[in-house]
């Protein structure tokens, strides 16, 4: 077929396809279907045919054929995607948002009522908590254990876990499920002892303020959010946590001689903070000018070209609090290394849920990836080539999935000079961050002397170049 048989050809099948569409759009199906087949024929291998060819019957073995083959050819097609996954059950259609239209997420007038479900030692009916040690639920008073806990542990198999836990962006994002958050104080009705207390949006679990059980928090707004996938057990004691704290606060040169004795009073408390995850993959088109010799003359030459980048795990808080704090300085957290959630793992320890949707994340989480391309591009493009005018466009995104997890972290603050510093430990891993303040005196003379350093080599510089010897 010479090339003008095939732009003939080409421009055929769109028209066929444009056509197909306005009649599938106004109701014309069986036109619709005629019009649609005739561009299939011409050209098989375009998904659109198939995914509006899946609009124009009402046979669901017919339907879901369509959209399978729609996704054959396009596994990118987020719309026949998210059909399939409608007409499987994967995506409940009445959850869905409909096009053009903004979920109202207006706070409610006053807490919303909650439940908790208690802990208790089936025993001697006291508290229980998850135990770091043991890995099983430990009641508090006369020591009795529960197994169901530990078995779920022991049959740990790190890498499988997080992988089941990864959800497909594209069914959870249109959903109203994918834009809300934890908004609402909530009115716990304690189960074991009936008292009622006001907890703040997104707590989890909480100790009953009058008979100090351990309790799971449920309510009609946490029904609403994506549940937790995964959690990272928590994995330092009190004890041990604020040893590592002290001494990080005692490391450094700059740090103020009497630092550790101010900050004896640093209190940490633990919780478990949501985090989203994001995996995926983006293509980025780019065209720059790029140096071509000839002889001694620099030529510029137009270029261009399709950078892809995968990424794996991108972690953005789901806590909004925590952006004022320093996470970076105790990451990384190991990721492979959870289990899949259950309440159990959270008796005895607060857990906070997110304030910060799952669709504000992933835009969160793309900006960073496109920031990371975009320093690295310069370097990977034209390699060996003087490049300039580079430009980027925006990205393509695919594949992408998440998973709500829970990570553990102790934080505390302390005050120094009438200044508050806040302190950070990965419960996961032990390492501190967070920030500290730095002696002013040994910042001073620490800068002197480099000045002072400096302006001797010049001086020394000078003398060797101007006389030929240095003394």
């Amino acid at each position: 077929m010479s090339e003008s048989d095939y732009s003939t050809r080409e421009r055929e099948f769109e028209e066929y396809l444009r056509d197909g569409i306005s009649a599938a759009k106004s109701g014309e199906r069986s036109l619709a279907r005629t019009l649609l087949t005739r561009a299939m024929v011409m050209n098989s291998a375009d998904a659109r045919t198939y995914l509006w060819l899946s609009t124009t019957t009402e046979d669901p073995k017919e339907l879901r054929e369509y959209l399978e083959q729609a996704v054959a050819r396009d596994p990118n097609n987020v719309a026949a995607r998210r059909e399939l996954a409608i007409l499987t059950g994967k995506i409940d259609k009445a959850s869905l948002i409909p096009e053009g239209i903004e979920l109202k997420t207006d706070s409610p007038a006053g807490p919303v009522a909650a439940q908790g479900q208690a802990f208790q030692c089936p025993r001697c009916g006291g508290r229980t908590s998850f135990s770091l040690q043991t890995g099983q639920l430990t009641c508090d008073y006369c020591g009795y254990q529960q197994s169901a806990v530990l078995e779920a542990v022991s049959g740990k198999v790190a890498g499988p876990v997080a992988d089941r836990a990864e959800q497909v962006l594209d069914f959870v994002i249109p959903t109203a499920r994918g834009h809300r958050w934890a908004e609402a104080q909530q009115s716990l009705s304690c189960e074991r002892c009936g008292a009622v207390s006001v907890l703040p949006p997104g707590s989890k679990t909480v100790q009953c303020p009058y008979c100090g059980s351990n309790q799971m928090v449920t309510s009609p707004e946490l029904g609403e959010l994506v549940d937790p996938q995964v959690i990272a057990l928590m994995k330092l004691d009190e004890k041990k946590s604020v040893q590592q704290a002290r001494q990080w606060l005692g490391r450094g040169f700059f740090a103020p001689d009497n630092l550790l004795r101010a900050s004896r009073g640093l209190q940490l408390r633990p919780a478990y903070y949501s985090f989203w995850t994001f995996d995926g993959s983006v293509e980025v088109h780019w065209s720059c000018e790029v140096v071509h010799s000839n002889g001694n003359a620099k030529q510029w030459v137009p270029s261009s070209g399709v950078e892809a980048q995968f990424f794996d795990d991108v972690l953005v808080p789901g806590v909004k609090a925590l952006d004022r704090l320093d996470i970076p300085s105790v990451e990384p957290f190991n990721l492979l290394d959870v289990e899949e959630f259950k309440p159990e793992f959270l008796a005895g320890w607060p857990a906070i849920l997110y304030d910060r949707s799952l669709s504000d994340a992933s835009l969160l989480a793309r900006e960073r990836v496109m920031k990371r391309l975009r320093a690295q591009l310069p370097s990977v493009i034209e390699m060996g080539h003087e490049k300039r005018n580079l430009t980027i466009g925006g990205g393509n995104w695919s594949a992408m999935t998440f998973k709500h997890i829970l990570l553990p972290l102790w934080i505390g603050s302390y005050s120094f000079q009438n200044k508050v510093y806040h302190v950070l430990v990965n419960g996961q891993t032990g390492k501190v961050g967070g920030d500290k303040p730095r002696d002013a005196v040994k910042l001073v003379f620490t800068t002197t002397t480099a000045v002072l350093f400096i302006f001797l080599l010049l001086l020394l510089y000078w003398l060797w170049s101007t006389t030929g010897r240095i003394f």
